[in-house]
């Protein structure tokens, strides 16, 4: 027996989650996964809720964990919204969506707890603008 192998997981290399940013890559992970039921709004306030009404200074790992859920509702309402982003407003809510996305790739453990939380905050303001969008959309169809 290996020296590595006497520590549960210490030969296996830790590698950080990565998401794709392409919707056509989600849209078809989606598809492929028989998504049948809509989108659970009911869940994403509770998260939005959530990271908004913490109060300074959190828990890192609780920051990290709604970061991650807040990343996934965002990309999932970025691949599912097939509005009109003609809208001056809108297309300003999608960049800083996108924007917001490519900050998370930055960040990784050795990011100071405010930055992360004050990206979470950012994370789950933008989440909220862009389900009310959303929601609002659904309402018209």
């Amino acid at each position: 027996m290996t020296p590595d192998r006497r520590t549960p997981g210490a030969h296996w290399p830790h590698q950080a989650p990565r998401f794709t940013h392409d919707p056509d890559t989600l849209r078809r992970l989606l598809d492929a996964l028989n998504r049948d039921h809509p989108i659970d709004f009911a869940t994403i306030f509770r998260t939005v809720t959530e990271a908004l009404g913490a109060q300074l200074p959190p828990e890192r790992a609780w920051v990290d964990i709604t970061t991650l859920k807040l990343r996934g509702h965002l990309q999932l309402l970025l691949t599912e919204y097939d509005g009109d982003t003609a809208v001056p407003a809108t297309l300003a809510l999608h960049r800083d969506a996108y924007r917001l996305l490519a900050l998370c790739d930055t960040f990784d453990a050795d990011t100071p707890p405010l930055h992360a939380y004050e990206l979470m905050r950012a994370l789950a303001g933008t989440t909220r603008s862009f389900a009310d969008l959303h929601a609002a959309g659904d309402g018209d169809r």
